[in-house]
């Protein structure tokens, strides 16, 4: 297996060894459960994509900050960067690792409530860009803090503007008019509300934000991260 390969099954066997893999399919089960059992009630569209710009974004941003403090706390982190390894393998494994998570538990909030009558394919993409997002940020942010408490803290503002700025513009709490097109989660958003609502967007304005948001996240969080995390 190539170094790449083997950096992702490591993570994956972290992340289920620090019991992020099943905290992140149980909260998932229990959302959707309660999908399911008011599916009858009428449209439940907006709250279930309430929901998925929540659930997978938390699991994005605030679990792989989980995982690295965890890390760094046993002392496997340092461990690494005493040894040869190539940097961009371990940051696009950690990346890779939770998001593919927050997607497969995104899909299965979709499943509960639409089983099969939506764009499957757009839903993941649009799914998955948010949970790449979020970790990506939640990485940048990390580097703030020393423990996942502060972490978590100072968290709290960026993530409200993250996530719940785009999201009370969708359910027309706000009205923010052309200023939702810099959210960096616009695009994703978009692509989530086609696939699940069949609402009219811009598809060349949602795979461009996603183009252009994800690599510029990755810049800034891989030179953040790798200065002072790494050379501290």
């Amino acid at each position: 297996m190539n170094s790449f390969g083997s950096q992702l099954k490591w993570q994956f066997i972290l992340l289920q060894k620090n019991s992020i893999i099943t905290i992140s399919f149980a909260v998932t089960l229990v959302y959707g459960l309660l999908l399911y059992f008011l599916r009858d009630i009428g449209s439940l569209d907006k709250l279930l994509i309430a929901l998925v710009l929540n659930d997978p974004s938390v699991i994005g941003y605030f679990f792989i900050a989980l995982a690295i403090y965890i890390e760094m706390k046993h002392r496997i982190l340092q461990a690494i960067f005493v040894t040869p390894f190539n940097l961009h393998h371990l940051f696009l494994s950690k990346v890779i690792s939770v998001s593919l998570i927050g997607m497969v538990c995104s899909l299965g909030l979709a499943f509960s409530v639409k089983g099969f009558h939506f764009n499957i394919a757009w839903y993941a993409i649009g799914s998955l860009s948010i949970c790449v997002l979020s970790s990506l940020l939640g990485l940048y942010m990390l580097t703030f803090s020393n423990e996942f408490l502060k972490f978590a803290m100072t968290s709290i503002p960026v993530f409200l503007i993250f996530v719940n700025l785009p999201l009370l513009q969708y359910l027309n709490v706000v009205e923010m008019g052309l200023v939702k097109y810099i959210f960096p989660i616009q695009g994703s958003l978009d692509l989530i509300d086609y696939s699940v609502s069949g609402t009219a967007i811009n598809f060349a304005f949602a795979i461009a934000s996603i183009v252009v948001f994800i690599p510029f996240f990755y810049w800034l969080a891989f030179r953040r991260f790798s200065r002072k995390i790494v050379h501290q």
